[in-house]
């Protein structure tokens, strides 16, 4: 029963979940943009899902449905995008968040490519409750395990497909993307003092017309994209863990209220 998706549970096997001693929530978030070219405007969707997925069966969790909708900040005035403001994004992930803890979910794993949602949401959730949740950056942890072979996420997002079971998907991606090679595709160039601010960090920008956050790539691939979120999901068992003795620590102290830096992956 654990990794599979709480609503297709009935009410007694959520009671049974959590009377047995289950309190891991994993929560994905994602969003509908523009994103390449190639990709479905899913895309974030799809790799959210997917990742929850592997990470709740790993971890004997269970797995929340999406949150399908972000800023979309690159690509909010492209067709296709649907752009909500981070506030809206922010108390709708955060109610869950607060109502899946009263429910008796004490280890709530946030699963999004959304640098905001997993930096500021755990650490305000954490000063509220005195509990850690963690954040998980899809982005960082592909970076992680994917570096060594250059896998980015356009290779993780067709892996994610596979393991959703897109395969016609998968293989419209993989031949749009070698189409558009063939044809040498090339991106529109963003002006100079742009491209030197968004080196130095983030700024409100939108891709010009022609650009996109991914363009094809050449190395683009669905195995070596689905291996890296099986090997993550893997590695990413023991920290979940640890983030029970973290909270169990937490509750000890009594502390209301403090900073977290990476602290869920702490164990004593």
């Amino acid at each position: 029963m654990s990794g599979s998706l709480i609503t297709e549970w009935t009410s007694r096997e959520c009671n049974h979940y959590l009377a047995g001693g289950g309190d891991i929530a994993v929560l994905p978030a994602g969003s509908v943009e523009v994103l390449g070219p190639h990709l479905p405007v899913g895309a974030r969707c799809f790799l959210a899902e997917a990742f929850s997925g592997l990470l709740a069966e790993r971890v004997r969790g269970v797995r929340l449905p999406i949150t399908p909708f972000s800023s979309a900040f690159t690509s909010f005035d492209r067709p296709g995008s649907v752009a909500l403001s981070e506030q809206v994004v922010n108390d709708y992930v955060r109610a869950a968040m607060d109502d899946l803890l009263a429910g008796g979910f004490r280890r709530i794993l946030l699963v999004t490519s959304l640098d905001y949602l997993r930096y500021y949401l755990p650490q305000e959730f954490y000063e509220d409750h005195n509990v850690a949740a963690a954040g998980i950056h899809l982005g960082e942890l592909i970076h992680e395990f994917g570096r060594e072979q250059e896998v980015g996420e356009d290779s993780a997002i067709v892996g994610a497909l596979l393991l959703l079971d897109k395969r016609e998907l998968a293989e419209k991606v993989l031949a749009e993307n070698r189409r558009l090679l063939q044809e040498g595709f090339t991106l529109a160039a963003a002006p100079k003092g742009v491209a030197r601010l968004c080196r130095a960090g983030v700024i409100g920008f939108t891709c010009p017309p022609g650009g996109y956050q991914i363009p094809p790539n050449p190395k683009l691939s669905a195995e070596a994209g689905e291996e890296v979120l099986r090997r993550a999901a893997e590695a990413m068992a023991p920290w979940v863990e640890s983030l029970r003795a973290y909270n169990e620590f937490l509750a000890r102290r009594g502390v209301t209220r403090g900073l977290m830096w990476r602290g869920w992956r702490w164990s004593e």
